[in-house]
């Protein structure tokens, strides 16, 4: 973000916004919209440019986003609203409003859902429906708000989605913004910008402005991966925070999968996991890679509009400056930016006490669509293939059961796609390219090397600790990171990674209780989130060891001192927990020779 950029500014005044909540709502209607000749409830007040979708008052805001004022039920069988919608590919509507408002605009609302239409005629097409009510010139919660976006950003893999309020402005305009703060990491001002730039008068009030900004602010100080403090973004969280944080950010199988298992662990393990047995990148990797791709293009399309508009001076990757540093109040006193910068990028959290409520906790039951998947062994299968199919657990642990998982679809892999990520991350590293690691005539040298990389205890070389901080820098800074981890192919800079962000943790895994603990009992005693992480290492770890038995001790020594970070010969010497390691690790040994499909 830089100076040069103007600050949004709301479209009514502050007198204006009381006026209109003093105001009954029949009068409102009346004054504001027209009453019955509501000019937002038909096409006569609007030009063909304003209706890209014929019969309602509607703009494309991105290439998958249109936003429009609420369509009717004589609307829509008028203008075939339902054909253009098939025809334009738009499989999703997402309602912002509060079923029984704008009563006196235009036709009679729906006795049955409060709207102007039936949502169920939608449904009947093959046409999601989703209903996020907020008040008309208001805001909504946060949570409510970040609920919204990561639905819209399902839908929008799904296919194209329409939104609408009543104008399709004010509520319209506060979710899209926020999705695109969401999806490309851009500064609030920069989303209410573009987003006035394609809808004109959107985002209407100070609380809706705010509303943007509150939500940067908020999910800014979700981005970090890292704890390392050393960083430009680094502070201390446990792997409960962190699993608290995730939560606010993954959606659809992802979030359900990664429920309790940190992200960037199981990205770590899914990689060394690959390498060990020579396959190549899985099609859920490439799904990522996909997806960061498209991100990328709509980034630079919604960064050229703003250059166009001279809402944006051009940017090299030299002078740009911090994303965390662009969130402060739209309406902040200038003499404030730089304490609230400083105290923003200081913040572990938005607030303790809003993720204290925000925090799922771990005996609530999932939403009432569908139960969490949960896991009680993790294995190879599991890590590489896109599907995530649950397994039903080994010991009759009685804290876990198996549940199916939601029938949410998740993108697809072409093998024509040409996308490509070039970025090298140090002058010794090659380009990273979307097709990597084909599968290995021989997986032994690489579980070799894999298995080498994850039982060292010695210092690492310089050019693994760099590569390893400037992953590290990418993952807390941008999404890009993401897909730069996904394709890094050095076992020992993956290794370094893995180990680095186990160990830098506010708390380590496993407490001296949890450590006393395992003197008598399984893992199965442990926390959720404890456990769920452990299976997922030692998944990671007895793909290796299968191919490099000779490995295991070492390997499973490693981790034992990285869950309790303590010191090595203390480590060697808890003989009841390594056996429990040992025990949980055959308990998910699979044979790999069905795994030749991924070849």
């Amino acid at each position: 973000m830089t100076s040069h950029i103007p600050v949004p500014r709301p479209s009514y005044t502050q007198a204006r916004e009381n006026l209109v909540k003093a105001i009954p709502p029949r009068i409102l209607c009346l004054l504001a919209c027209g009453g019955r000749d509501c000019r937002y409830e038909g096409p006569e007040c609007w030009k063909p440019n304003q209706q890209v979708i014929r019969g309602l008052f509607s703009s494309w805001v991105t290439d998958d986003i249109v936003a429009m004022a609420r369509p009717s039920s004589h609307l829509i069988e008028k203008y075939s609203i339902i054909e253009q919608f098939q025809r334009l590919n738009i499989r999703s509507v997402i309602n912002m409003q509060l079923p029984g408002e704008h009563a006196h605009c235009g036709p009679s609302l729906d006795p049955e859902s409060g709207f102007t239409y039936t949502p169920q005629t939608f449904m009947d097409n093959d046409i999601y429906f989703y209903n996020f009510g907020m008040p008309d010139y208001g805001v909504s919660s946060l949570v409510g708000i970040i609920d919204g976006v990561k639905v819209l950003a399902f839908a929008v893999r799904e296919g194209r989605v329409a939104v609408h309020c009543h104008a399709g402005l004010g509520r319209t305009g506060v979710l899209i913004a926020c999705y695109l703060v969401y999806t490309l990491r851009l500064s609030p001002s920069e989303a209410v910008h573009y987003v006035r730039i394609k809808r004109p008068r959107s985002i209407q009030t100070r609380a809706q402005i705010n509303q943007v900004f509150s939500f940067a602010r908020l999910l800014g100080t979700q981005l970090v991966q890292y704890p390392d403090l050393s960083l430009r973004h680094g502070a201390a969280f446990t792997l409960q925070h962190y699993l608290n944080r995730q939560a606010l950010l993954l959606h659809g199988q992802e979030g359900r999968a990664l429920r309790y298992t940190p992200k960037v662990v199981y990205l770590l393990c899914v990689r060394l996991s690959c390498l060990a047995l020579g396959l190549p990148a899985p099609p859920e990797v490439h799904a990522e890679l996909e997806k960061r791709s498209a991100l990328k293009a709509l980034n630079r399309m919604v960064r050229e509009t703003l250059v166009t508009k001279h809402y944006l001076p051009l940017l090299t990757e030299s002078n740009k400056s911090s994303w965390v540093g662009s969130v402060t109040s739209w309406d902040e006193p200038s003499g404030c930016v730089e304490r609230r910068r400083e105290l923003l990028a200081n913040k572990r959290s938005f607030s303790d006490s809003d993720l204290s409520r925000l925090r799922i906790q771990e005996d609530t039951e999932w939403s009432p669509y569908g139960s969490p998947t949960v896991r009680r062994n993790w294995c190879t299968q599991d890590l590489i293939r896109a599907d995530l199919k649950p397994v039903n657990p080994i010991g009759g642990d009685p804290h876990l059961k198996s549940f199916p998982m939601s029938s949410m679809r998740t993108s697809r892999w072409s093998k024509s796609s040409k996308c490509t990520f070039k970025r090298p991350l140090h002058k010794h590293s090659s380009s990273i390219e979307l097709c990597m690691n084909p599968c290995h005539p021989n997986s032994t040298s690489g579980a070799r090397l894999v298995a080498k990389a994850l039982a060292d205890q010695g210092p690492h070389g310089e050019t693994v600790l760099q590569r390893s901080a400037l992953l590290q820098e990418e993952l807390n800074s941008s999404d890009c990171g993401w897909a730069l981890l996904v394709t890094e192919s050095d076992p020992q800079v993956l290794s370094c990674l893995l180990w680095t962000w186990l160990e830098r943790l506010k708390d380590p895994v496993l407490s001296a209780d949890d450590v006393e603990k395992l003197n008598n009992k399984p893992l199965s005693y442990l926390k959720k989130a404890q456990r769920h992480t452990i299976y997922c290492l030692l998944s990671c770890v007895n793909t290796v060891t299968s191919v490099c038995p000779h490995r295991e001790e070492a390997v499973l020594l490693r981790l034992l001192q990285t869950l309790t970070r303590r010191p090595r010969e203390e480590v060697a010497s808890l003989t009841r927990p390594t056996r429990v390691l040992k025990a949980s690790l055959r308990e998910t040994f699979h044979s790999y020779s069905n795994l030749s499909w991924a070849c």
